[in-house]
């Protein structure tokens, strides 16, 4: 008799201390071992969202850690097209955040410029002249990132200058965009760089945030000769008068400047570029012919 109630006293003191390691856990249970799993066990994608780092790719704040570079163009604010170009433009690009060895294309990003789209017609260069068309204005958005991209230390893979000179940047520093010709630019970095555009009274500033990095740069433009136009073309008038004025042409060159600690460690040629010189109008009043009296 004693011997067989130690062996029952035995048994239920080794199950009270033993785990049930073989025990299915049912689903209502199974939210309860997710959140006792160690830090080491793999998650499903929700959960690893939520647990990401500051510091992560996928967290579109880590981008603005700092301001690495920022460039500024002005506008009038008289085109009421052209200021609602730049605006829509402008909005397409703010906040996109470009990933460590990623390509930005500006056409992409932006997307056709229509009037389906919501652009409206402002002054463009066509065909060596300025003229009314859909989208005018667009390419000072591109234009504007551009120069931060470079004051980034960002790759530019893609660009192209405008056959005339704009006014609104100096020579060999400007991105002509169209349907055939884009922007695009690579992030060298280790880390995500964001980019903010924002239009403000005339004003459109381009802004990229990311790490810190170790060099500043600038950018430096020269002309290196001037084309002079053609004689002015004489055109039919109700009075006498310039009708467009002549602008002179350009080559120039642009560089950009690596600095290191506030000294100089690299000068280095950017591009060379040619821009047609504009042809004078002068309007010539031609008088009205008389009747002669029968």
């Amino acid at each position: 008799m004693k011997k067989r109630f130690l062996t029952v006293l035995f048994s239920l003191l080794f199950a009270s201390v033993s785990p049930a390691v073989s025990a299915p856990v049912i689903a209502s249970e199974r939210s309860e071992a997710w959140q006792s799993l160690p830090v080491s066990a793999p998650v499903i994608a929700s959960e690893a969202r939520q647990s990401l780092p500051v510091s992560a790719p996928a967290v579109a704040s880590e981008a603005r850690q700092s301001l690495i570079s920022a460039y500024t163009t002005y506008y009038s604010q008289n085109d009421g097209g052209r200021c609602a170009n730049i605006d829509l433009a402008a909005s397409c690009i703010d906040g996109i955040i470009l990933q460590a060895y990623g390509e930005f294309s500006f056409n992409q990003t932006v997307g056709e410029r229509t009037a389906k789209a919501g652009y409206q017609k402002a002054k463009v260069i066509s065909k060596g002249e300025f003229v009314q068309g859909i989208g005018g204005g667009v390419c000072q958005v591109s234009t504007t990132l551009y120069n931060a991209a470079l004051l980034a230390g960002l790759t530019v893979e893609e660009y192209h200058p405008h056959s005339l000179r704009v006014s609104y940047v100096p020579p060999s520093r400007d991105a002509m965009v169209s349907a055939f010709s884009d922007l695009k630019l690579f992030n060298p970095y280790s880390f995500p760089v964001r980019f903010c555009l924002q239009v403000k009274k005339g004003a459109l500033r381009s802004e990229i945030y990311g790490e810190k990095i170790s060099y500043t740069y600038a950018i430096e433009s020269e002309i290196i000769k001037e084309i002079d136009a053609e004689p002015p073309i004489e055109k039919e008038s109700e009075t006498d008068g310039i009708i467009r004025n002549e602008c002179k042409g350009l080559l120039s060159r642009s560089y950009l400047l690596r600095y290191v600690n506030g000294s100089l460690v690299e000068r280095k040629k950017l591009r060379e570029d040619s821009y047609a010189p504009i042809r004078g109008i002068v309007g010539k009043k031609i008088p009205f012919a008389t009747k002669k009296m029968p």
